[in-house]
């Protein structure tokens, strides 16, 4: 399922990629130096190819991050800039031999470099004055807040009209969580290196970073492996796991996929789970709901069938026969929280020998009962919003969000399920070591009846047979796109969870057009 290209790294991890090139296959540190230092100077000259030439201010730390951005002056240099200049920040005395070696060319070459230790603040112009700041003022192993001249600089650098370029990762974000470190540099770009960095891609830092360039500077795939990545992401590749359709086929063939959803004035819960899992392709989609239900149920999604209980009494034998006769099921959108819905979740969870999405309501009845979870007798994949995980675990959402990766993994191994828990940046987790973090999408998305169009799409994909952790991570990834699309036909603000299907058969529609 992990591709290596697709790969995000720790701190740790990128640490470790980094002494694996240098120590353990002899790439010289100076090689690979050179190599992102060219990548950085080469993503600025493409930005600003046929403008006029801007002023160039790199903001440089004495550590190696420092010292890529000081040979990105000196090849900016060689581009044909005249306008570069660096200033530098932390004690000389400290430096690293990188850093020195990189220092005296700059000299050689006359590019001027000011220590911040030594300016006369109230008249040093060379942040505000700047067009173009390259960030290096840290890299990928900042642990403590960031103060002093550290934060001086930082708080400049924001204040600057210009544009801005981080080296590697935005100064002051925190490579394996996102967190801010006290203070960061709001980078309108980010070029990194070899991989990106889980501190880039989650929220906060994903607000720091802007647009993210990944630019191979020569890590050898041994290395990465050699560093264990738990982190990984989809591109449009990942299409590729996506189940065949064979000609030779009936509706049966693509599973048939049941949805227990709805109660009186919540029936789109069932509606948009409905036709998300026909849009993903399922051959037959069957609804248990609510007899109150059926009506327009009927009138909005005739392709279903329709299966519908007593809200005092459902019959159990009838509820049994539909779990048998499906392929993979949806348990919760829209099913309130009443008793009769507490016994259908219930009998379900100990009924059911095929593979679910849990959600929603049925959640929300589970954290009520949370010895439920062990009665449990087939696979299944709970999709929780950050509300519904913090009623899971009982930790209020804000303190969830201070170790978020740490909770989703904990309620993961607790509930002993594929936990994909919604935000900004969607995270499934399978175990510790496989966590996949979603970066298709956008804030469109965030309206009522998103979360059932993902049931349905991960539903369908389970009843394709494809495992609990693939399906969740296609299953978000896909919703993602179908968002993305949504987008281009109807714009962040006027979209609607209803849209989203649109947008996934046009991403499925393009996908088979080029296969």
């Amino acid at each position: 399922m992990k591709h290596a290209e697709n790969y995000i790294l720790t701190s740790e991890q990128a640490r470790e990629v980094d002494r694996q090139s240098i120590q353990e296959f002899g790439i010289p540190s100076l090689v690979l130096m050179e190599r992102a230092a060219l990548a950085l100077a080469e993503v600025i000259r493409h930005d600003s190819a046929g403008r006029e030439q801007p002023r160039i201010l790199v903001a440089a730390g004495v550590g190696n991050n420092g010292a890529d951005g000081l040979a990105a002056a000196r090849i900016l240099q060689g581009f044909g800039y005249e306008h570069i200049s660096v200033v530098a920040v932390g004690n000389s005395e400290k430096a690293t031999e990188e850093w020195m070696s990189q220092y005296y060319i700059l000299i050689a070459l006359g590019i001027p470099v000011v220590f911040w230790n030594q300016l006369d603040k109230g008249e040093y112009t060379g942040i505000r004055d700047s067009d173009l700041i390259i960030d290096a003022l840290f890299g990928i192993g900042l642990k403590r807040d960031i103060s002093g001249d550290y934060a001086d600089v930082i708080r400049s650098i924001n204040e600057s009209p210009a544009k801005k370029y981080a080296a590697d990762i935005p100064s002051g974000i925190c490579a394996s969580t996102g967190k801010v470190m006290g203070c960061a540099v709001k980078a309108d770009v980010t070029v990194t290196f070899g991989l990106e960095k889980v501190g880039m891609v989650l929220y906060p830092g994903a607000e720091y970073a802007g647009r993210i360039v990944c630019r191979d500077i020569g890590f050898p795939k041994q290395a990465v492996e050699a560093a264990a990545p738990t982190f990984f992401t989809y591109t449009k590749e990942a299409l590729k796991h996506l189940p065949d359709r064979p000609a030779y086929s009936n509706k049966g063939t693509f599973g048939k996929v049941l949805i227990i959803a709805g109660s009186p004035n919540m029936a789109g819960a069932a509606y948009l789970a409905s036709k998300a899992a026909y849009a993903a392709g399922c051959g037959l989609v069957k609804i248990l709901t609510d007899e109150r239900n059926r009506t327009i149920l009927q009138t909005l999604i005739p392709e279903a069938i329709m299966t519908t209980y007593s809200p005092e009494h459902p019959a159990e034998k009838m509820i049994d026969e539909a779990l048998k006769w499906a392929d993979a099921l949806v348990l919760g959108p829209g099913i309130s929280t009443s008793a009769t819905a507490e016994r259908m979740v219930r009998f379900v969870l100990h009924s059911s020998q095929v593979p679910m999405v849990i959600d929603a309501d049925a959640l929300n009845i589970l954290a009520k009962h949370p010895d439920w979870w062990r009665e449990r007798t087939a696979p299944a994949v709970a999709t929780p919003h950050l509300g519904e995980l913090g009623r899971l675990s009982g930790k209020p959402v804000e303190e969830l969000k201070k170790n978020l990766v740490e909770e989703i993994l904990l309620m993961q191994k607790e509930l002993g399920v594929v936990l994909a828990a919604k935000d900004a940046r969607t995270i499934v987790a399978g175990n510790e070591k496989m966590i996949y973090i979603n970066t298709s999408g956008n804030s469109g998305m965030a309206k009522a009846g998103s979360g059932d169009v993902l049931t349905g799409i991960i539903a369908a994909l389970l009843a394709r047979k494809q495992s609990p952790m693939q399906a969740a991570c296609l299953g978000v990834y896909l919703h993602g796109l179908a968002g993305d699309t949504a987008r281009q036909l109807h714009g962040e603000y006027g979209m609607k969870a209803s849209d989203l299907t649109e947008g996934l058969a046009e991403v499925l529609r393009q996908y088979s057009a080029q296969k």
